[in-house]
């Protein structure tokens, strides 16, 4: 997405801040009274015992505002596939806090100082929350070799850095890390080469970006770092799947599509595309890192935004999204191959 974020991404795993309310289309945390001050001040303090482990930490994210992990567990259960780990997201401190409006100052959460430590605080133990029930779900459905992954999601971070000390915004994210219970990553929608040198300090098991838009993010990391960073066992989530039908379709055919006079299959990537997209970017790094170890440490995405294409119609549209994911997995299993990657599902 270009630098916005979605307003209901912000409210969904902050909500439990009081005062803050969905108005509009947008956020704001509203401390106009008095008895919303002291309950935004009870709050404060609770998080203040969590983060000294004086109170069980974790804040849960209400089911209404989470369905889709619950769901997802329901149907693994049913099903009971071979699975290899779930990943989940959350919205990160700084995009959050960027994004919120103050009332009555109208003045951005980020800027005062107190109440951009409850968002920190709050992105914290929603974290420890939820990848606790991803490790949880993981453990029950892959066993104990599964892999459960959390993201934090910083859509705004190329823009927040901009305009804030970078070692402040370093922090935050150390902060938020060190909460997450199970593998780790930060995903950035938007510019990732001016901030994955700073990520790559990091201590996350994985960078994502949109490799579709951005080809050359990898080979513009410093050498250092991304050595560094492959050398631990760390590796990227390529994002090398179309996320919308506008992203493999002009206007013309896409118009077409919807009256069913064309296929949209037809101009899916196929799995031997998606592959070689990925091929190329790990290829332009050969010689500054093993490249064979990153790709063992490295994950296949849709891009950003990623939803039903509701083309011709929302039925047909979700088979084009399973069929989609098949392909990626398709092309993962290319790409092991091409590295010598081994599963125990394909020996």
């Amino acid at each position: 997405m270009p630098q916005s974020v979605n307003d209901n991404m912000i409210y969904q795993f902050h909500n439990m801040i009081p005062g803050l309310v969905f108005r509009d289309g947008n956020v704001f945390l509203d401390l106009s009274t008095i008895e919303r001050m002291r309950s935004f001040q009870v709050f404060k303090g609770e998080l203040e015992l969590k983060s000294t482990y004086l109170l069980p930490s974790g804040v849960p994210v209400r089911r209404e505002f989470i369905e889709g992990l619950y769901v997802l567990q329901q149907e693994l259960e049913a099903a009971k596939p071979k699975i290899w780990g779930v990943k989940g997201e959350i919205t990160g401190p700084l995009t959050e806090a960027y994004s919120v409006t103050i009332l009555p100052k109208h003045d951005k959460a980020i800027h005062e100082d107190y109440i951009f430590d409850v968002v920190l605080k709050t992105t914290c133990e929603v974290a420890s929350w939820i990848s606790s029930k991803i490790t949880e779900i993981t453990k029950k459905m892959a066993g104990k070799n599964g892999l459960p992954i959390l993201f934090i999601d910083e859509p705004l971070l190329p823009l927040v850095l901009r305009e804030h000390d970078a070692e402040t915004v370093r922090e935050a994210l150390e902060q938020v890390l060190r909460r997450v219970k199970c593998r780790k990553g930060v995903h950035v929608c938007d510019e990732p080469v001016s901030v994955i040198d700073m990520i790559l300090e990091l201590e996350v098991d994985y960078f994502s970006f949109d490799l579709i838009k951005y080809p050359k993010t990898l080979e513009m990391a410093d050498k250092e770092r991304l050595k560094i960073h492959v050398d631990e066992g760390r590796g990227v989530a390529f994002g090398a799947t179309p996320n919308t039908p506008e992203s493999i379709m002009d206007d013309e055919t896409l118009y077409r599509a919807h009256k069913g006079e064309v296929s949209v299959e037809t101009f899916l990537p196929t799995p031997q595309k998606i592959a070689n997209t990925v091929v190329n970017s790990l290829e332009s790094v050969r010689g500054k890192v093993n490249v064979e170890e990153l790709a063992i440490n490295s994950l296949i995405t849709p891009q950003c935004g990623f939803r039903s294409f509701n083309v011709p119609n929302p039925e047909e549209g979700e088979k084009t999204v399973r069929k989609l994911l098949e392909r990626q997995e398709k092309a993962a299993q290319i790409i092991r191959k091409k590295y010598g990657v081994s599963r125990t599902d394909e020996q």
